[in-house]
C-alpha cells in the first residue's frame, strides 16, 4: 500500500467512525474497522461514494426502509447491509 493510499484509508476510517448519528458510527464505523484493510481499490471507491451521503439517508437505505441510488447498489452496500444485521443479531 502507498503512502497517498494509507492516507485514504486514515480518512475513510475516520469519516466512519464520526459520522453524526450514534447508529451510523457503530454500524459504518466498525464496518471500516474490520474490513477496510482488506478492501480491493474498487470496494475503497464504492465505500467512499458511500461516505460521501448523509447519515439519514445511508442509514434509511442499510436499514432496507429504502432503496439506495443505483450507483450505491454494489458489493461494499451488501457487505455493510450483512454487517448491520450481525450486529443486530449479537
Amino acid at each position: 500500500m502507498t503512502d497517498q493510499d494509507e492516507i485514504r484509508c486514515q480518512r475513510m476510517l475516520y469519516q466512519s467512525r464520526r459520522r453524526g448519528s450514534k447508529e451510523a458510527d457503530m454500524v459504518i464505523g466498525q464496518f471500516a474497522i474490520e474490513f477496510l484493510d482488506e478492501m480491493t481499490p474498487e470496494e475503497l471507491d464504492q465505500f467512499e461514494a458511500l461516505l460521501q451521503e448523509s447519515d439519514p439517508d445511508l442509514m434509511t437505505w442499510v436499514s432496507g426502509l429504502e432503496t439506495p441510488p443505483k450507483q450505491h447498489q454494489n458489493s461494499i452496500f451488501q457487505r455493510i447491509c450483512n454487517f448491520k444485521n450481525i450486529l443486530l443479531n449479537h
